[in-house]
């Protein structure tokens, strides 16, 4: 599910324009991760070789910008989330609640520093929204301890990644350990 409620940027329809967009996109993400330049439209347009006004059709601040590469990078996790649910055949909340936070931890450590940008209010409620569509469907635990559960997990794995810029094996451990001991409880 394609986050585009209330949006800071304007997306394109036309083809040429979301091949600009994206250019955008891909050059903020580019600058973000670099030490060598600060995100401004600017130094986009230095480097993409688009003019500043065609950056600001679609983005009129760096926080759009900002939001856009969030929204980039939540749909990506959530559309390796849901690969990674269809792949498997289980039926039991405990395990897809395991292989949950291993595909998120897993993007999180592949995708740094891009990553802390999926920590946003914004792109955390629709994270936990799309996931619980998934689980509630195919888990035997009320609703309330669905969207618990997946607060806790998101929670640990923030405060992880936040902290220490990465995922470290036990802090995975510790949070499967954490919300399956709710789940049972």
């Amino acid at each position: 599910m394609p986050i585009t409620k209330n949006q800071s940027f304007i997306k394109p329809k036309q083809e040429r324009s979301q091949k600009r967009f994206e250019e955008v996109i891909k050059t903020a993400e580019f600058i973000y991760t670099s030490d060598d330049y600060d995100l401004t439209v600017q130094d986009i347009a230095k480097i993409s070789g688009l003019k500043r006004p065609s950056i600001y059709k679609f983005f009129p601040n760096n926080e759009s910008l900002l939001e856009a590469i969030s929204v980039k990078q939540t749909n990506k996790l959530l559309l390796l989330i849901k690969k990674n649910f269809k792949s498997v055949n289980y039926k039991n909340t405990s395990e897809l609640i395991k292989i949950l936070i291993d595909v998120i931890a897993i993007y999180l450590i592949n995708n740094s520093p891009l990553s802390n940008l999926i920590f946003t209010d914004h792109s955390k409620k629709l994270i936990k929204d799309e996931l619980f569509e998934q689980l509630n469907s195919v888990s035997n635990y009320n609703e309330l301890k669905i969207k618990y559960s997946l607060s806790i997990i998101i929670s640990c794995l923030e405060e992880a990644f936040m902290k220490e810029g990465n995922i470290s094996p036990q802090q995975i451990v510790e949070t499967k350990k954490a919300c399956l001991h709710y789940l049972v409880n």
